[in-house]
C-alpha cells in the first residue's frame, strides 16, 4: 500500500534526500507554535508535508530530550566527551556534518550522549539570536564537536584534512572582495556547457534541410507571422493578454514567490530565497582565455577552445551546439557563419564553426529591457522613489539592477491594486498622458518582469517567442540600436525551424529552460569573488577551474551562511500600498489635467510636453501609435474620424468604434505597418553589418553594449511603516469617483 505521505517537503527550496514525510497537523502547528519554530517558516499551513528532517526540526526540536535526563545528568562534560571521541573514531569513515543527522548519529551509537548537543548549543549560542542564526550556528557546533575529539584521538577522524584540503583548493585569502565592480573576469572568455540529458542530439542537416536558414534572417516570414499569427496580439496590453493565457487553461505559466522574482538578476548563490535554482550542478568549465569579446575573431579563437577538444572526440560531427549569447556573440557567431557560406568572403572561417546556433540569451534581454523602462521613464519613477523613499534620497540615473526590480516590482503590484477603478473612472479617454501611463504599467513593465522571470523559467515556450516579439516592438521605439535587431534573427530561426520541421524546433520548445545565459553569469560572480584585480591571466584561470572543480561542495554549504533579501514580504506590502497611494494622487492629477499636454514637432520629430509630469518627452515614452505615420488623433475615430463617443482605445493609443475596429479585422493597421516597416529595415540594416560591416563593435555598438551583469550588494533603505499610509490609500482609493 502506498504510504499516505509521500512529500514533496513544503519548506521552500529543500534539497534534503529523504523517503520520509510526516504532515504538519494542526497539533503540529500548535506544537510549532509554542516552540517558537513557527515564525521561522510563517508560509507553513496545516496539511501541508514535510520531509522528516524538517519536521523534527519544526515539531519536535527537543525530541527525546525529556528521556532519560536524569540519566544523562550524572555524566560529567568530560565523561561525555569521552563518548563522544570513541563515537566520532567508529564512524571516523562517514564525517556528518548536518545537525539534525549528527545528533541523531551520535545518539543512536551512545545513548548516553543524549541531550549533551543540546547543552552545547545552550552553551555556546545565546538565547536572543534569531532561530535563523541558531540554526545556522549549530552547523558550527557540529564542527567544534569534531576538533574537540580530534584533539583526544588525532585518528578520531579526516575532518581537518578535509577543511586544509578544501581552503587549499578554494585558495583561502583574508580579503572577502564585494564584487559589485567590474574585476578581470569580465574581460575573460569563458565557456562553459550544461549536457541536456533528456534531449537526443541535434543533427546539423535534417531531411536534407540544415538548421541555418539559407536567407540568414527572413524579414517576409516575420512579416508573415506578425500578420497571421500574432494580429491583433500587440493591440492589446500585455496583462489582458496574460489573462486570456491563463483563463485558455492551456498555459504552463507557473508562481514565483515576489521575493524570489525581485532576486532574479543578483547572481549570489548563498542567498537563500534562489538557492536551488542557483546550483550550479551538470554545469561544467570548458575552458577561459584573455579576451574582451569585442570582435568576431575574438568569438573564433573562444569558439575554438571547444573546437579543440572535440577534435579528440567527435561530438560536434554533424551536430548542433547551441549557444545562449547577448549582443556581441548574437552578431559576431551570426557573422562567421554567414561569412563560412558566403562565396569570395576575405574572411578564413573554421568549418567547425557551423555547430554553433546563436540563441537570444533571455537574462540579457530581462536585464536591458528592465534597465530601459528606467532611463526612458526616468522621471516618472524619480518621483514615485521621492514619495516612497523620501525626498532626500538619490535615484541615479542608472540604477543597479536590484534596485530596477524593486521599483517595477512596486509600482506593477501597486498599479493591480487600483487598475480596475483607475480604469473605470477614465473610460475611452485618449488623453496622451493617461494613455503614456497605461502603456507603461499594463503594458512594458509587466512584460519586461515577466519574460525571464516568470515565461523562460517556466518553460512557456509560446507564450516566451510571442512577449520576445512584444519586447522588441518596445525596443523598436526605443530606437535600441541592438535589441531592435537580435530578437528578429532569434524570431527567424524559430520560425524557419518550425517551417522545416526541423528536430531542433521541437527541442528548444521541450528544453527551453536549459537555454539560459544565467550559468555563466553565475561562474562570472563566482571568479569575481575569488580573484582581485592584481591576479594575473594565469591565477584567474586555475582559480576558474578550482571553482569548477568545487562547484557543489558539502562542506562549503556547511560553513557558508545563507543571505536573505532585506525586504520582508511585510515590508514590500507596506512599500506597494504607498507606491498605490502614489500613484492614485498621481493619477488623480492627470484626470484634472486631461486634454491640456499637447504634441508638437521639432525637426521632424513628436514631443509632447506633459503637464502633470512636467516634463517634455519624445515619441519614445509615448504609446507606440505616436511613432507611426498617423499619430492617435486626441478624440476621434482613427478610421472615420468621428468622435469617439464609444469603442475602444487600443494600448498602442489608437481608438476605434467597434464596428471600425471590426472592419479593420480586429487589428491596428497603422501600428501593423509600423511594425513591418521596422522589421524589414532593421532586417536589412543587419544583414548589411553582419556581410559587409566591421568585424569589431563599432564605437556605437559599444556605448548600447556596455552593461555589464554584476554582483551586487543590496541595500535596506530604512522602512517606517505606519499605519497612516493604508488609511491614507483606503480613503484616496474609495474618494477615485469623486475626482
Amino acid at each position: 500500500m502506498a504510504p499516505k505521505n509521500y512529500g514533496p517537503c513544503s519548506i521552500q527550496n529543500c534539497n534534503l534526500k529523504q523517503n520520509q514525510y510526516r504532515q504538519f497537523t494542526s497539533l503540529a502547528y500548535n506544537k510549532a507554535l509554542k516552540k517558537g519554530t513557527y515564525k521561522m517558516y510563517p508560509y507553513l499551513r496545516v496539511g501541508q508535508q514535510l520531509c522528516y528532517s524538517h519536521y523534527l526540526r519544526i515539531v519536535e526540536p527537543d525530541r527525546n530530550q525529556s528521556q532519560k535526563i536524569s540519566e544523562s545528568k550524572n555524566y560529567t562534560f568530560v565523561e561525555q566527551v569521552t563518548m563522544l571521541t570513541k563515537v566520532l573514531y567508529e564512524q571516523r569513515g562517514n564525517i556528518e556534518l548536518d545537525p539534525i543527522h549528527f545528533q541523531q548519529m551520535i545518539v543512536k551509537a551512545e545513548p548516553r550522549l543524549q541531550g549533551f548537543f543540546s547543552k552545547l548549543t545552550k552553551a555556546l549560542i545565546p538565547n536572543r539570536r534569531s532561530e535563523h542564526n541558531k540554526i545556522e550556528a549549530q552547523k558550527t557546533i557540529v564542527t567544534l564537536c569534531y576538533i574537540m575529539a580530534g584533539l583526544r584521538n588525532k585518528f578520531v577522524n579526516d575532518l581537518k584534512m578535509e577543511i586544509g584540503l578544501y581552503l587549499s583548493a578554494s585558495g583561502a585569502t583574508c580579503r572577502r572582495p564585494d564584487t559589485v565592480t567590474l574585476s578581470t573576469a569580465i574581460h575573460m572568455a569563458t565557456c562553459i556547457c550544461k549536457q541536456v540529458s533528456a534531449c537526443a542530439p541535434i543533427p546539423i542537416v535534417f531531411n536534407n534541410i540544415s538548421i541555418h536558414n539559407p536567407m540568414n534572417i527572413d524579414a517576409s516570414n516575420i512579416c508573415f507571422r506578425l500578420i497571421n499569427k500574432y494580429h491583433g496580439i500587440f493591440d492589446i496590453s500585455y496583462t489582458n493578454r496574460k489573462k486570456q493565457w491563463v483563463l485558455s487553461e492551456q498555459s504552463n505559466i507557473e508562481n514565483f514567490d515576489q521575493i524570489e522574482l525581485l532576486t532574479i538578476h543578483c547572481y549570489d548563490d548563498a542567498i537563500s530565497e534562489r538557492k536551488e535554482e542557483r546550483s550550479m550542478k551538470g554545469v561544467r568549465l570548458i575552458g577561459l582565455q584573455e579576451k574582451n569579446l569585442h570582435s568576431m575573431n575574438d568569438y573564433i579563437s573562444a569558439l575554438q577552445m571547444i573546437l579543440d577538444i572535440d577534435a579528440d572526440v567527435g561530438h560536434l560531427y554533424n551536430r548542433t551546439a547551441p549557444l545562449v549569447a547577448d549582443w556581441p556573440g548574437q552578431l559576431f557567431i551570426r557573422k562567421a557563419i554567414t561569412h563560412l557560406y558566403k562565396e569570395n568572403s576575405h574572411y578564413s572561417i573554421p568549418n567547425g564553426i557551423n555547430s554553433f546556433i546563436p540563441i537570444l540569451g533571455p537574462l540579457h534581454v530581462s536585464l536591458n529591457s528592465r534597465e530601459h523602462v528606467i532611463l526612458i521613464y526616468h522621471p516618472f519613477f524619480e518621483k514615485l522613489f521621492h514619495f516612497v523613499f523620501g525626498q532626500r534620497k538619490i535615484l541615479a540615473k542608472k540604477p543597479k539592477p536590484w534596485r530596477i526590480n524593486l521599483l517595477l516590482d512596486l509600482a506593477y503590484n501597486a498599479w493591480n491594486k487600483i487598475r480596475n477603478i483607475i480604469l473605470t473612472k477614465f473610460g475611452i479617454n485618449k488623453d496622451i498622458e493617461y494613455r503614456m501611463m497605461i502603456d507603461l504599467l499594463d503594458n512594458i513593465i509587466p512584460a519586461t518582469l515577466d519574460i525571464y522571470a516568470t515565461l523562460f523559467r517556466s518553460g512557456s515556450f509560446e507564450e516566451y517567442i510571442e512577449t520576445i516579439f512584444r519586447i522588441w516592438t518596445f525596443a523598436l521605439r526605443w530606437k535600441r540600436k541592438n535589441y531592435n535587431k537580435a530578437p528578429l534573427a532569434f524570431l527567424s530561426d524559430i520560425f524557419y525551424w518550425q517551417d522545416t520541421n526541423h528536430p531542433f524546433a521541437e527541442a528548444i520548445k521541450l528544453f527551453l529552460v536549459n537555454f539560459n545565459d544565467y550559468y555563466v553569469e553565475n561562474m562570472h560572480s563566482k571568479i569575481r569573488a575569488r580573484t582581485s584585480p592584481k591576479n594575473n591571466v594565469d591565477n584567474i584561470i586555475k582559480e576558474a577551474f578550482v571553482i569548477d572543480t568545487h562547484n557543489y561542495c558539502e562542506l562549503k554549504n556547511i560553513f557558508e551562511r545563507t543571505k536573505n533579501y532585506p525586504y520582508k514580504l511585510s515590508s514590500l506590502n507596506f512599500l506597494t500600498e504607498k507606491t498605490a497611494l502614489f500613484l492614485l494622487n498621481y493619477f488623480q492629477e492627470v484626470f484634472k489635467n486631461c486634454g491640456k499636454s499637447q504634441l508638437h514637432k521639432k525637426r521632424k520629430k513628436i514631443e509632447c510636453k506633459l503637464i502633470t509630469l512636467g516634463e517634455t518627452v519624445d515619441s519614445r515614452c509615448l504609446p507606440t501609435g505616436y511613432s507611426t505615420s498617423v499619430p492617435p488623433s486626441p478624440d476621434k475615430c482613427d478610421i472615420c474620424h468621428k468622435n469617439l463617443d464609444n469603442g475602444e482605445v487600443l494600448i498602442c493609443g489608437h481608438g476605434y468604434h467597434f464596428e471600425c475596429y471590426q472592419k479593420n479585422e480586429y487589428g491596428c493597421r497603422h501600428c501593423e505597418e509600423y511594425y513591418k516597416r521596422g522589421i524589414y529595415s532593421n532586417v536589412k540594416s543587419f544583414l548589411d553589418r553582419l556581410e559587409k560591416g566591421p568585424n569589431v563593435l563599432t564605437s556605437e555598438e559599444m556605448d548600447e553594449y556596455e552593461n555589464s551583469v554584476n554582483d551586487e550588494v543590496i541595500e535596506n533603505e530604512e522602512i517606517n511603516s505606519n499605519q497612516e499610509i493604508h488609511t491614507n490609500f483606503v480613503m484616496a482609493l474609495n474618494n477615485v469617483n469623486t475626482w
